[in-house]
């Protein structure tokens, strides 16, 4: 069977699967925190809230960041080769499959990475008529939940099992999956998320949001204690309970005027320590899972201090770029270059450029000063960043500054 018709049969949606009616009945009430921490696909249901913010962030700024696809042939820059975008390598990646574009197909890979530590590339061969080629020529992600790794002693992984939902297992060889991960202490074969070492204090952020949902749809404004020196009958006080729950309940009566009978006397119903400190606990539940995804808050849209201006903006840009983009997108590089470059030939890499933008001023910099104490030529420069070198052969040649000859020594006047 071809192998992308095997994908396709995988990736076939299942049936709904019948309600349990038994097993609920000895489920616990309330399962421990983090339970879901070792499965994907409850790791994947927890996409939202703080951890859909912090994720969507990572996601969407790697997706912006196009790889640099060359020839290694050196250690130094101009000894960097870029592949030309005719290239197969190229042009994969340019169009990974008929349905995909590249900024899906980064935007997905990080969002798998980010929850479940994890991120599947099915590499589908390229084919003519019935002939497989050696080459790949589409690239799928397939869905982390459904993949199981396959150890093996001699070849470390022997190949990797898809089992979507509802359809039967298939088995792919080590070669047409390339396997993302982030480095795990406890196991050599499958990645660690960020997710996962924050497990308590996502489920604590998704507790408090239900409770404040509680409180809006079920609280009652104004929150008073109603007084009275008289003695009031069982009758009379449920009578005043469901008066005031009917007046007052419920997110859209919270502004009404609260009218006493005779001889009642209202109070604010005060917040205790502990109850402040519950409802202050939401800013730190949020502070603790943007840090662990190393996610400044303004890159999220929360600025508390706007007197500080772009200053606040650049300087979690910076932050963002340098401490948590660009080690993900080294990562991937690497990766992708020995499961996927080296497929066109032992010297062909893939990295991706330095994304800060402190660093990109800094290099405008070196390039300008470079040019003009003749350390680099034009087209030397041009290549480092995957331009195509002029055609005048002048380019090739350092421009030198008046006061020095070709061999770099100082000119009398």
């Amino acid at each position: 069977m071809p192998l992308l018709s095997r994908l396709f049969k995988a990736l076939k949606p299942a049936a709904p699967a019948p309600p349990p009616r038994i097993a609920g009945v000895f489920s616990p009430a309330h399962p421990a925190a983090g339970w879901w921490s070792d499965d994907p696909a409850e790791q994947l249901r927890n996409y939202r809230s703080w951890v859909y913010a912090a994720v969507n962030a990572i996601a969407q700024e790697a997706a912006r960041h196009k790889p640099f696809l060359y020839r290694n042939t050196g250690q130094a820059e101009h000894e960097q080769s870029p592949l030309p975008h005719t290239h197969p390598l190229a042009r994969l990646l340019d169009r990974p499959n008929p349905w995909l574009t590249p900024w899906e197909l980064w935007y997905l890979t990080t969002v798998y990475l980010e929850l479940t530590g994890n991120a599947f590339w099915y590499v589908a061969p390229q084919s003519v008529g019935d002939a497989r080629l050696g080459t790949p020529g589409e690239i799928w992600v397939i869905p982390t939940p459904w993949v199981r790794v396959l150890p093996d002693r001699a070849q470390y992984v022997k190949g990797y099992q898809v089992a979507a939902p509802g359809a039967p297992a298939e088995t792919f060889s080590a070669d047409e999956i390339v396997h993302l991960k982030y480095p795990n202490p406890l196991d050599p074969h499958y990645g660690l998320s960020p997710l996962q070492a924050n497990a308590l204090t996502v489920d604590a952020n998704t507790e408090l949001l239900r409770s404040r949902y509680q409180t809006f749809l079920a609280g009652q404004r104004p929150g008073v204690v109603l007084q009275t020196e008289q003695t009031l009958t069982d009758q009379t006080v449920s009578r005043l309970e469901e008066k005031v729950a009917a007046k007052f309940g419920g997110r859209d009566n919270w502004h009404r005027p609260l009218v006493l009978e005779q001889g009642l006397k209202a109070s604010p119903w005060t917040l205790t320590p502990a109850e402040m400190d519950f409802l202050n606990s939401a800013k730190m539940t949020r502070d603790e899972i943007l840090a662990v995804f190393r996610v400044p808050p303004p890159i999220t849209g929360v600025v508390e201090n706007m007197g500080l201006g772009a200053d606040i903006w650049f300087g979690a840009r910076v932050m963002f770029c340098e401490g948590t983009i660009q080690p993900k997108l080294d990562l991937s590089g690497q990766v992708l270059t020995r499961d996927l470059a080296r497929r066109y030939g032992p010297d062909v890499a893939v990295s991706f450029p330095d994304c800060s933008p402190r660093n990109q001023d800094q290099r405008r910099k070196d390039d300008e000063l470079d040019a003009r104490l003749g350390l680099r030529t034009f087209n030397e420069i041009r290549r480092s960043r995957g331009l195509e070198p002029f055609a005048d052969p002048r380019f090739d040649k350092p421009i030198l500054p008046p006061d020095l000859d070709a061999a770099g020594r100082k000119v009398d006047d």
